[in-house]
């Protein structure tokens, strides 16, 4: 018996794995998961949250630019954004001599952090009891800040009206935050939420799910956390 053998989650006659070429992905909706570049908040170990002001910073202009170098043959469609600064600038440069009006959606908007946005998470991990509980059961959240399954909730949405959208054409890239993509692809794929923590979303990286006409029916993963060149191997090298 096979590693890959049948699930009750794959319809009968799909293959795993089965790759962007296949005749039977002709047509159908593709949604490209985009994750904004670095800020500064990144590299400092921040929560940004919905905090406004948070552009990319060079490093993060330069991956932008690099995946949107690496995504430039992919005939988008639409282009979807968060209306934060970092996600808006990312998908500027996606945006860059294809000439599409990038819309905006608020379901694609980061986790709502409240107090703890702006703050440290490795201070939090060591001194605060609240959010020590909220990182070991993201299911449960503190008064004030957005739970997972919320996130979750809205991310989805976003994703299922752009999946169904009649105007957004075949290709649709949505330029969100690293838990909304998370979430979304837990979701399609049936990963627990609460394992969405141990999931790791480089900046920049892309991710790519193919939808089958019948809405029913679930998607393809065809690519998760992809990034051009791959980050992880760069600092693999210098680990």
């Amino acid at each position: 018996m096979g590693i890959f053998r049948s699930s009750p989650r794959v319809p009968a006659g799909r293959r795993l794995g089965r790759d962007l070429a296949h005749h039977e992905h002709a047509g159908w909706r593709k949604l490209v998961l985009v994750r904004h570049g670095q800020t500064d908040f990144n590299v400092k170990h921040l929560l940004p949250g919905q905090l406004p002001g948070i552009p990319l910073n060079d490093e993060g202009q330069r991956e932008a630019q690099a995946t949107a170098a690496a995504l430039r043959d992919l005939p988008i469609t639409s282009i979807i954004a968060s209306p934060l600064e970092r996600t808006m600038q990312t998908a500027g440069y996606i945006n860059a001599s294809r000439g599409l009006e990038i819309r905006q959606d608020r379901d694609l908007l980061d986790t709502d952090y409240g107090k703890f946005s702006g703050q440290s998470y490795e201070a939090l991990d060591k001194s605060d009891p609240a959010w020590q509980r909220f990182t070991t059961d993201p299911l449960h959240a503190p008064k004030g800040v957005e739970s997972f399954a919320a996130v979750q909730q809205r991310a989805v949405r976003a994703a299922e009206r752009w999946r169904h959208a009649p105007d957004a054409g075949e290709w649709v890239a949505l330029v969100t935050h690293a838990d909304l993509v998370k979430m979304i692809v837990a979701h399609y794929v049936g990963i627990p939420l609460a394992n969405v923590p141990l999931i790791s979303m480089d900046n920049a990286s892309a991710s790519l799910l193919v939808f089958h006409p019948a809405a029913k029916q679930p998607p393809t993963l065809l690519c998760f956390n992809w990034t051009s060149p791959a980050l992880w191997l760069a600092a693999a090298k210098h680990a």
